[in-house]
């Protein structure tokens, strides 16, 4: 696949994979940039299906799964988008994933193509630590209702041609430098090679069994990862984010402090009980987590929706808070705080999730409706802080500058930072600076330039 059609495979997949989560929170940039929360691997090509419109199809595969731990899972997924709007149909295996040792063939769902179908985008996704076996990809295609499936030739679904060739016809990515695709003929379906991916080497933030937990607090599992010594330090993610989100921060954090890094209720590997998401309840969880751990009085970095945590912990709870660090957060939410067009674009993502009954789908729409609704205080509330807080935006944020500029002015005592060109994820555009701002700070430093 040349450089322009597995830029485009990639952001036609990412579009729609997890994390829907690229579009949402790139476009609607309430939270920061969630790549994928795990050590993830992505096998994918596209064709133009233009004649295939009406007519009923399916994706088949052959999969196995070494695991090396038992969150090891690999998927199918498929895509197809129109010609003037993208995405009419998505499907990923979430429900099913794939985790057996032995060869087996896998099919996604029998649907029809969208009568206006330009592409169809497919392949294969594999996620934590394992090795994992591709095999034998066909287009199956039903022309008319009770016909015969006939089985379209694809670019090399058997991987076995020569690499050169090969790569024309499929590309692969990884969230991590970790996974190491390869043709392997060790371990075959069909023919003399299957495509392999090695995600056994390392682990990805989010996906560290050595560093990572589960706490039982309200009800939930919540999912954490502690890294380095020093005075605590917690951080937290954007919505529909994880501990990735802060994997340029980790490592130089972790130097001076002891990071707490954490999976919000709902995201990343924490789990959710059905209740209404708030930032206030994700604030409760955060600080039953620091209950659970017998910690008090720590350091907090939040970004976007994390910020708006950190800011209800500070009031709510100002025993468990003894620094804040809040990166593009918000205290209420209106035109005042976000454009128009930001509201635009999640109702036209409601308009997408709506057409899918998937769990993922759906919790989309949960995550869309807090976006919406929430946070609910006011710059009065944020008068009960009484920490050290330090209120962080890009120029080019999101959130509009004097929204940021008033959240500092009711803090009593707050420093206030607009870092000169950067956007609501400057903490990945630039983390040399934020990370540096946000180390001095927490040791102490009253004059941040």
């Amino acid at each position: 696949m040349d450089r322009a059609g597995g830029k485009l495979l990639l952001m036609a997949y990412f579009h729609c994979m997890k994390h829907l989560v690229a579009s949402l929170l790139i476009l609607c940039s309430f939270s920061g940039f969630c790549q994928s929360s795990m050590n993830a691997g992505f096998l994918g090509q596209y064709l133009d299906v233009t004649d295939l419109r009406g007519m009923k199809f399916k994706i088949q595969a052959a999969v196995r799964v070494d695991a090396l731990e038992p969150s090891a899972e690999a998927e199918i997924w498929v895509r197809v988008d129109r010609q003037d709007k993208p995405m009419a149909y998505y499907y990923n295996m979430k429900e099913r994933p794939i985790r057996k040792k032995e060869w087996a063939v896998y099919s996604t769902p029998e649907v029809l193509m969208d009568k206006q179908a330009k592409r169809l985008y497919f392949g294969g996704w594999t996620q934590h630590r394992g090795i994992f076996y591709f095999d034998d990809f066909h287009l199956l295609v039903q022309k008319k209702e009770g016909g015969s499936w006939e089985d379209l030739p694809l670019k090399d679904g058997g991987f076995e041609s020569d690499t050169a060739i090969l790569n024309k016809a499929w590309g692969t990515m990884h969230t991590t430098s970790s996974v190491i695709w390869s043709l392997d003929e060790s371990s075959v379906w069909e023919g003399k090679r299957a495509y392999r991916a090695d995600g056994s080497h390392s682990y990805a933030y989010d996906d560290n069994d050595t560093a990572g937990r589960y706490a039982e607090v309200n009800g939930i599992r919540i999912y954490y990862e502690e890294y380095g010594k020093g005075a605590p330090l917690l951080l937290l993610h954007g919505n529909r984010g994880s501990i990735a989100d802060f994997k340029q921060q980790i490592p130089s954090l972790s130097r001076q402090f002891h990071v707490i890094a954490v999976d919000s209720r709902g995201q990343g590997r924490s789990t959710e009980d059905g209740k209404t998401f708030t930032y206030d309840l994700f604030s409760d969880d955060m600080c039953a987590l620091l209950d659970h751990l017998h910690l008090s009085g720590v350091n907090v970095l939040g970004w976007s929706d994390g910020g708006n945590i950190g800011l209800i912990m500070a009031m709510r709870y100002p025993d468990k808070v003894s620094r804040l660090a809040t990166m593009g957060a918000n205290i209420f939410i209106d035109g005042s705080v976000v454009g128009k067009s930001i509201f635009r674009i999640l109702n036209e993502q409601k308009k997408e999730f709506k057409k899918d009954t998937s769990q993922f789908a759906l919790n989309g729409l949960r995550f869309i409706h807090l976006l919406e609704t929430e946070p609910r205080h006011s710059y009065k509330d944020l008068q009960a802080i009484h920490c050290p807080v330090l209120v962080m935006a890009g120029e080019r944020d999101v959130i509009k500058e004097e929204h940021t500029r008033q959240i500092a002015a009711h803090i009593p005592g707050s420093q206030l930072m607009i870092f000169k060109g950067g956007t609501h994820h400057f903490p990945e555009e630039n983390p040399t600076e934020f990370n540096r701002t946000v180390i001095q700070f927490f040791n102490g430093a009253t004059d941040l330039k």
